[in-house]
């Protein structure tokens, strides 16, 4: 099967957050392999807010650039930006008022990781659209208090 796929360059402001969400959500929502009621496209909304939000607030000045690629029933998703600081995910303390993002693409997505670029740095996450729920997902609700992923 043919792969699909969405590419988009954004400005880096927060308008390219729902910006990014809504290009992904209709582009996935009419590819052929994507069950219209599927979980998984809001599980992969959240993904590309989570991921879009940190390349703002890292990029610089330079665009965003948005990869969402559907193979049979895996949607991959890669943002990439300028800055070449790989993120550490890590839950931070209780009373942070932000840093969870990372942590929650990690427990959404079937498979997350960074890679260094030429031009920065890409982050990616994997999502399987027509199977179950990652398992880490059911435990979301009760979140240890530190976690670092690898």
């Amino acid at each position: 099967m043919e792969a699909q796929q969405l590419t988009l360059t954004l400005p880096p402001t927060p308008v390219a957050v729902p910006t990014a969400r809504r290009r992904v959500r209709e582009a996935i929502t009419v590819w052929p392999t994507v069950p219209a009621t599927s979980e998984a496209i809001h599980t992969a909304e959240l993904v590309v807010s989570e991921l879009v939000t940190n390349a703002v607030r890292y990029a610089g000045h330079q665009p965003i650039s948005v990869v969402a690629q559907l193979s049979d029933t895996v949607l991959r998703v890669e943002v990439s930006d300028a800055s070449r600081t790989l993120p550490t995910p890590a839950l931070p303390d209780e009373e942070s008022e932000g840093g969870r993002g990372l942590f929650l693409v990690d427990v959404l997505s079937d498979r997350f990781g960074t890679a260094p670029t030429d031009s920065g740095k890409c982050c990616w996450a994997e999502i399987d659209m027509a199977g179950p729920p990652p398992a880490g997902a059911a435990v979301a609700l009760s979140l240890p208090t530190q976690r670092s992923c690898t």
